[in-house]
């Protein structure tokens, strides 16, 4: 989790037998879930930036998978506590952010 340039948090994790879909929702779902434990969503934009259009159109309420649908309904439920405005952004295009964190997991999987 990022303000501006600084790093509020960063937290890694990792799974043999899950799905990147899966592994994108968790992540998306820990982020909200730390803003909430911190209180961070009072009084703050929070914005939930992501490559993955699925995690996004779930926080928004776009999109309910048949599959994990515990899971995005947690999503989506803390998408909603904190109030979470989202935005795409695309793959490997450079963002400073999600390449650290595409680097990050890659490093976890080898």
């Amino acid at each position: 989790m990022v303000q501006g340039d600084e790093v509020l948090v960063s937290k890694a994790g990792a799974s043999r037998s899950t799905t990147c879909l899966v592994m994108e929702l968790e992540a998306a779902l820990a982020g909200l879930n730390e803003v909430l434990a911190r209180g961070w969503h009072r009084g703050h934009a929070i914005e939930l930036v992501s490559d993955s259009s699925i995690a996004l159109e779930i926080a928004e309420g776009r999109f309910l998978p048949k599959g994990h649908a515990a899971l995005a309904k947690a999503l989506r439920a803390a998408s909603l506590e904190v109030g979470a405005s989202t935005r795409k952004v695309r793959a490997h295009s450079g963002c400073r952010w999600n390449e650290a964190v595409a680097h990050e997991a890659k490093q976890r999987g080898n």
